[in-house]
């Protein structure tokens, strides 16, 4: 079914009609009132002007509507760039919002570094101490004495602890330590997590190792990546790492 077009008054229709209808309603104050006025004004020829000046000036308002019949738009121009003007600072406002919302997640993403305490260290420390095999008490003081000789500055003997448990790791596990000379194709080695974790399941009766090897390689990797790292903390997490390092050198069978 066809619909029927829109019918629409011309642009030049409105102003006619509106200026013949003003001046059907000065033509009858005028009747009214004579010419010149020969009487006092009354309410009637009051509204009688103010219908004469609406409809004189009728033709001059922003927007007239009626249906769908009658309809006319002035200044569309001025609307348009109004509404242009409205979307840009809408759009200004959620570009200022998206900045800081950006900018407070980058904050808080380079202040939260997720290390041990002090506290946690020694009470780790304690544990292994207490489940670890007997004769790894002064292979650990050994260990601990061989890294501080070796690195002088904290954070190379924590990246150093942290290289020599990866290391027995791999050995344990049969993980190759050593590249071929001259091969081409990507290696891919397992993280240091990983080989702790396939250690574990095969080695559950050293499980207690579980929460102070994850205090060590926190404090290491923090040092490794420039975070501020106390001395204390640093000394702590070094004789925990010499603890799990010489129960990892008992299981590999290697001699300090």
């Amino acid at each position: 079914m066809n619909e029927k077009p829109e019918q629409k008054m011309p642009l030049w229709g409105l102003p006619a009609l509106s200026w013949l209808v003003s001046f059907y309603f000065l033509l009858g104050f005028a009747a009214n009132v004579g010419f010149p006025p020969d009487r006092r004004l009354l309410v009637g020829d009051a509204l009688y002007v103010l219908l004469w000046l609406f409809f004189l000036f009728l033709p001059f308002f922003t927007k007239i509507k009626i249906g769908t019949f009658l309809e006319l738009e002035r200044e569309v121009a001025k609307a348009k760039e109004e509404l242009r003007d409205f979307k840009a600072e809408i759009r200004n406002s959620m570009s200022v919002l998206s900045t800081n919302v950006n900018t407070i997640g980058g904050m808080t993403n380079q202040v939260t570094v997720n290390i041990p305490g002090l506290a946690e260290l020694r009470e780790a420390r304690q544990i292994v101490e207490a489940k670890a095999p007997i004769e790894t008490k002064q292979t650990a003081e050994q260990v601990e004495e061989r890294i501080l000789l070796q690195s002088e500055d904290p954070t190379l003997a924590l990246a150093r602890t942290r290289i020599d448990i990866e290391r027995l790791l791999r050995n344990t596990l049969g993980k190759r330590t050593t590249l071929t000379a001259g091969k081409e194709d990507a290696v891919k080695f397992l993280g240091i997590s990983q080989l702790f974790d396939l250690f574990i399941s095969q080695n559950e009766q050293y499980a207690f190792l579980k929460k102070p090897f994850r205090y060590v390689t926190q404090i290491c990797n923090a040092a490794i990546h420039a975070q501020r790292v106390s001395d204390e903390q640093a000394q702590e997490a070094l004789a925990l790492g010499a603890q799990i390092i010489a129960v990892l050198r008992e299981v590999a069978g290697e001699v300090e």
